[in-house]
C-alpha cells in the first residue's frame, strides 16, 4: 500500500515529528512519500536536517499564504506518480487539499487525523469541515478520546478511531544529566524547568517568566523552540529583570539532550491534543507540570507529574517547586511506554489503512 502523508510544513511541531514518526515505523513506509504544503525543500533541511533522510519521499509544495487551486492538480500527479492508495491528512489546511485531491482521484481513500480540536471553535472551520465531510468519505481518526469528544461536539461527526500519538523509545531515552547541559552550554548547580514548544502565543511562556522570581534563586528556565515571540520574550525576561536566569536555546536537534538536562518539563499551554513533547520528556524519566487540556490527562497520573487548570499561575508556581522533588527516571518511562509507543501506533494505523481497502 501506497501512503501519502500531507501535513502545512515542515517547521518541527508535534503534528509534524508525529507524522514523520508515523511514516518511518509504518510496514508501508518504503512505498510512502510525505508532502508539505507551504516552504521549499531547502527551507525544511536547513531547519530540520534528519529530514534529509527520506530523499526523494520528501516534498514540500511552496503554496502562497491564499488558497491555491493549482496545489490540487499538484497533489493529483503525486498521487499518479507514487500510485497512492491512501493519502493521511494532518489538521485542516491539508485536510481541505486532501479532499479536494480525492475528488479528483475517486480511487484513494482519505485519512485524517483530528489533533485538537480548538480550530473548530471558528464558525468557517466548522463549516469547511462538515462541508467537507459530507462531499467526500473521510475516515476521522483522533489522537485523543477528549479530542474526539470535542470533535463531536462541535460537528456531530463521530470518528472512526482514536489512536494515541506514540514516541520511537530508541531515540528518546535519558542521558547524563552533566553531560546533557554541558553539551548545551547550559548551568550545572541549578534546577531547570524547561519547556519545549514553540515560542508563539498560548504556550505559556510569558507565564513562566512572571513566576520565576517568586521561585528559589537556583530555579531557572530552558526554552527549546523557536517563533515569532522570541524578541518579545527575551525583552520581557529583561523587564522583569530575570534575563539572566532564561536560557534561549532555539532550535534543539537532539531533543534527548534538552530532556536530560532538565529536572521538570513544564506546558503550561492553553489548548493542546496530545503534545508528543509531554511524552518524550517522560520518555527521558522527567516529572511534568501541565494544564489540564487536550488528552494530556489521558496520558499523566500523579505519579508522572501534576496536572493544573489554565489560568491558574499560583498553582504552577507551587507545582513546579512540588515536581523538582518528585521520583524521576525508569518509573516515569516505563509508564509511557506501556501507553505511547511509536511502534503500537504506527500499527494501529497500518491495521486502519488495510480495513480501508477491504
Amino acid at each position: 500500500m501506497n501512503v501519502l502523508h500531507l501535513v502545512q510544513h515542515f517547521k518541527i511541531g508535534g503534528l509534524e515529528k508525529m507524522a514523520v514518526t508515523l511514516m518511518q515505523k509504518s510496514q508501508f513506509a518504503d512505498s510512502s512519500v510525505v508532502v508539505s504544503l507551504e516552504g521549499t525543500l531547502s527551507e525544511a533541511i536547513k531547519d530540520w536536517p534528519q529530514l534529509t533522510s527520506f530523499g526523494h519521499r520528501l516534498m514540500c509544495l511552496n503554496k502562497a499564504e491564499k488558497f491555491d487551486l493549482n496545489i490540487v492538480k499538484k497533489l493529483s500527479e503525486i498521487i499518479k506518480q507514487y500510485n497512492i492508495d491512501v493519502i493521511h491528512s494532518h489538521h485542516i489546511g491539508p485536510m481541505l487539499y486532501a479532499s479536494m485531491a480525492c475528488i479528483k482521484n475517486r480511487q484513494v481513500r482519505h485519512v485524517s487525523t483530528i489533533h485538537d480540536a480548538w480550530y473548530l471553535k471558528s464558525f468557517k472551520q466548522r463549516l469547511i469541515t462538515k462541508a467537507l465531510n459530507r462531499l467526500t468519505k473521510i475516515h476521522w481518526v483522533a489522537d485523543a478520546q477528549v479530542v474526539a469528544k470535542d470533535f463531536f461536539n462541535e460537528t456531530a461527526i463521530k470518528t472512526d478511531k482514536t489512536i494515541l500519538n506514540g514516541i520511537d523509545f530508541n531515540q528518546f531515552i535519558g542521558i547524563n544529566e552533566s553531560d546533557a547541559r554541558q553539551q548545551l552550554n547550559l548551568p550545572q548547580d541549578v534546577n531547570l524547568v524547561g519547556c519545549s514548544a514553540r515560542l508563539e502565543l498560548g504556550k505559556g511562556h510569558f507565564a513562566l517568566l512572571r513566576i520565576l522570581s517568586s521561585l528559589p534563586i537556583y530555579t531557572e528556565l530552558a526554552f527549546a523552540g523557536t517563533g515569532s515571540l522570541h524578541s518579545k520574550l527575551v525583552d520581557y525576561a529583561s523587564t522583569l529583570g530575570i534575563l539572566d536566569r532564561v536560557h534561549f536555546l532555539g532550535n534543539v536537534q537532539s531533543m534527548q539532550l534538552f530532556y536530560s538536562a532538565i529536572n521538570v518539563m513544564c506546558l503550561y499551554s492553553q489548548r493542546e491534543g496530545l503534545p508528543l513533547s509531554i511524552l518524550e520528556s517522560m520518555a527521558c524519566g522527567k516529572a511534568i507540570v501541565a494544564t489540564d487540556v487536550g488528552g494530556i490527562r489521558e496520558v499523566l497520573t500523579d505519579k508522572q507529574g501534576i496536572l493544573i487548570k489554565p489560568g491558574n499561575e499560583m498553582g504552577l508556581k507551587t507545582a513546579i517547586v512540588k515536581a523538582i522533588n518528585m521520583k524521576q527516571g525508569d518509573c516515569i518511562r516505563e509508564h509511557v511506554f506501556s501507553i505511547a509507543n511509536a511502534n503500537k501506533m504506527s500499527a494501529e494505523y497500518d491495521h486502519f489503512y488495510n480495513g480501508l481497502s477491504s
